[in-house]
């Protein structure tokens, strides 16, 4: 669930709440009957209550949509750090650390001109079987650069250096090539982004 979500949620909570706990002094007589009658059609009486039933809509319209909303990923493509495990205790390593490790590799293969990594990180892995990270790759390409060699031979050594590395075997890698481009490369220009 969003933050906004959850903003939404806690005064509408709270809200309900004492609502059911009037009723419940109304129903049990605890609250004599002129006494809410006459709070009950003040309330009518005011305009204010249109707006606070139109709000009240509002938001639960928008948490009955959430409670169906497929956006309920784990992953993380943000903030500082990444756990592994390792014989000696859990290591922290900075995930530009490994977008770095990443970029490094593509822009060592010929033929590719720029790169930039996205490294999505699962803190919850459902299973020990699952791979808690993953990797996509956005480069540019020279012009007459095989597609199908250069997929393979930087997943293969993506992997094996994040293996190397991390210690985190068979880690998804998904390539994108954003530009084929014509333009003459050198060292200097192989900047990242």
């Amino acid at each position: 669930m969003g933050i906004i979500n959850r903003l939404l949620l806690l005064p509408y909570v709270l809200f309900m709440m004492a609502l059911s706990l009037a009723v419940i002094s109304v129903a049990l007589r605890i609250i004599p009957e002129n006494v809410w009658l006459n709070e009950v059609r003040y309330a009518l009486a005011q305009q204010e209550l249109l707006a606070v039933c139109g709000v009240l809509f509002l938001v639960s319209f928008k948490l009955f949509f959430a409670v169906f909303s497929r956006t309920s990923k784990t992953a993380r493509t943000h903030g500082e750090f990444m756990v592994v495990d390792t014989p000696a205790g859990a290591v922290q390593v900075a995930l530009p650390a490994i977008c770095g490790i990443v970029e490094r590799v593509a822009l060592s293969m010929q033929g590719v001109r720029t790169a930039n990594a996205v490294i999505s990180v699962d803190d919850a892995p459902k299973d020990s079987l699952t791979t808690p990270m993953q990797v996509e790759i956005k480069i540019t390409l020279a012009d007459h650069t095989s597609l199908n060699a250069v997929s393979e031979e930087m997943t293969a050594q993506v992997r094996q250096n994040l293996h190397d590395v991390l210690g985190i075997a068979d880690v998804p890698v998904m390539l994108r090539v954003t530009e084929i481009s014509n333009a003459a490369g050198s060292s200097s220009k192989r900047a990242v982004s």
